[in-house]
């Protein structure tokens, strides 16, 4: 490993290194690669439901291995008929058939931030109108400000 002089800055990642190295070897997690990038190794879906623990291989070989994963209950069957689907997707992240079978235990997986709701869509001119006339013949303002907001979400 290269070090740049003392008298620049250098990434912390240079002396981590030392210490996660031996750490993520141990658990077969091949230099950590499968934690860092789950959620693009699997997609967003899957990678909501698990996580990667650790990758075991046959006594002597680097192919044909173990992926263990923490998996949601709610998750556990929608994996396990996707299992060929998410073998390939790591298999192809590494380059080779690194793994052949899956093992999974049902574990608590901590909740991601939501994604990001796109705008709802503005209404029509003829929703707009339509929804005015509907409303037209209430005499109470925060009654009709209330059905104009369900109406608006309806036709959404």
């Amino acid at each position: 490993m290269k070090y740049p002089s003392k008298n620049m800055p250098t990434r912390l990642g240079l002396h981590t290194q030392k210490i996660v190295k031996p750490v993520f070897k141990k658990r077969g997690l091949m230099e950590g690669k499968i934690i860092t990038h789950w959620p693009q190794i699997v997609g967003e879906r899957f990678a909501r439901l698990t996580i990667a623990e650790k990758i075991t291989f046959p006594k002597g070989k680097k192919n044909e291995g173990t992926l263990h994963l923490s998996v949601t209950s709610s998750g556990a069957l929608l994996l396990h008929y996707a299992q060929d689907l998410l073998l390939e997707q790591v298999n192809t992240f590494f380059g080779y058939k690194a793994l052949s079978k899956l093992h999974m235990s049902h574990g608590f997986i901590p909740p991601k931030e939501p994604l990001p709701k796109a705008p709802p869509a503005p209404l029509s001119q003829a929703e707009k109108t339509w929804l005015e006339g509907q409303t037209q013949n209430i005499t109470d303002p925060e009654l009709k400000a209330s059905l104009k907001s369900l109406g608006e979400a309806i036709c959404r």
